[in-house]
């Protein structure tokens, strides 16, 4: 089951508290924790190994693999309440201009929203909202492993972390990397090509795009772990969204590399570190897919 996705601000407030109850049954009972660790595991298959490319990362799949992981999560949401229309996305580049010059009060950071900033006399904690009793995973330095955070509650810092970015995207960076780019990817196939892969996500000019906005909202969005925060997938839905966009201007069958790519990247390459094995081939026409975005 699929649907429409729309955009965040625009649903009622019990639309929202119906996602966030549903992320929350997912959460208490294991299958959100697997997102985590599949989004993880896809990081750390380097392709070929010992490059800085990785299953899901840095290379031509970036967007058809994570348009394949919203698909798992988009279902098991609408599993436990089918009223749920679709993932919704955060356009988050057109946050500032909408909240008096600071994104941070956009009524996604409220209580009634996804929650707050971090409180940084509480270590950066998120303390309202659905996710304040989450308990996120973290890598454990010693021995490579997922964990439990020995203390409850998410890490954000709104443009305020120090690894982090102070800005989001603007509307005339999203508009120059939709008009400028006509290819999809080209060799080297990585984070040094100037191509709209590479600049939606972010290498390209960067920090541009999807990692800008990983930076802006900072703690555990800086990490590979970074589906603990569930903002993950309303940035990731309007990221794949953008790429729509992108595919309507310059056609859905645009992907390169058909052959000859990184293992995983090729158009008919099974991708890792899903939940319902896909190639990029399999999710290039959302029509397809049984979803829109409105």
């Amino acid at each position: 089951m699929t649907g429409t996705r729309r955009n965040i601000l625009s649903l009622s407030s019990t639309e929202v508290q119906r996602l966030t109850s549903a992320f929350n049954v997912l959460k208490a009972n294991g299958t959100y924790d697997q997102f985590i660790r599949n989004h993880v595991a896809a990081m750390n298959v380097a392709t070929p190994p010992g490059s800085t490319r990785n299953a899901a990362h840095r290379a031509p799949a970036f967007l058809p693999w994570h348009r394949a992981t919203l698909l798992d999560i988009e279902n098991a949401l609408q599993a436990v309440d089918p009223s749920i229309e679709g993932m919704p996305y955060w356009r988050w580049q057109n946050d500032t201009a909408l909240n008096g010059g600071d994104p941070r009060r956009s009524p996604l950071w409220t209580a009634g929203g996804i929650g707050g900033d971090g409180d940084p006399a509480r270590g950066n904690r998120v303390l309202n909202g659905p996710f304040a009793h989450w308990v996120a995973l973290i890598v454990n330095n010693s021995t490579g492993a997922l964990v439990p955070r020995s203390t409850p509650g998410l890490i954000r810092l709104l443009g305020r972390d120090p690894r982090g970015s102070s800005s989001l995207p603007t509307p005339a960076q999203v508009t120059d990397a939709i008009d400028r780019y006509t290819t999809y990817d080209r060799s080297p196939w990585d984070a040094s090509v100037a191509t709209f892969r590479n600049r939606m996500e972010g290498w390209s000019g960067g920090p541009r795009m999807h990692n800008l906005v990983h930076r802006w909202v900072g703690g555990d969005m800086l990490a590979g772990t970074s589906p603990n925060d569930p903002v993950f997938w309303l940035t990731h839905a309007n990221v794949d969204r953008l790429w729509w966009v992108w595919q309507g201007m310059r056609g859905v069958n645009n992907y390169q590399p058909t052959s000859g790519g990184p293992t995983g990247h090729n158009l008919n390459d099974s991708m890792q570190g899903l939940v319902v094995p896909r190639t990029p081939a399999d999710v290039l026409d959302i029509n397809r897919l049984d979803y829109n975005y409105v």
